[in-house]
């Protein structure tokens, strides 16, 4: 897939609705641009978002979240 794009006066560029929608680019999402100097080319990739590894890990113990509530509030005193 191969598209022509143009850089505006303030050296932006747009990202075609096809690959914004394959990426699930939406607004306010973080890039990462890696930029070749021998080879005058730049990437741009889809930067990691800690909301992406939801569900990634499995915890070793179920804790219950009223009791780490009434825990923290016994062992912190609030400012």
């Amino acid at each position: 897939m191969s598209y022509q794009i143009t850089i505006t006066k303030k050296g932006q560029i747009t990202i075609p609705i096809e690959i914004r929608k394959i990426l699930k680019l939406e607004v306010g999402k973080k890039l990462d641009i890696e930029f070749e100097r021998k080879k005058k080319e730049i990437k741009i990739k889809s930067a990691p978002d800690i909301l992406d590894l939801a569900g990634a890990f499995k915890p070793k113990k179920i804790i219950n979240a009223v009791k780490v509530r009434e825990l923290m509030s016994r062992k912190y005193k609030p400012r």
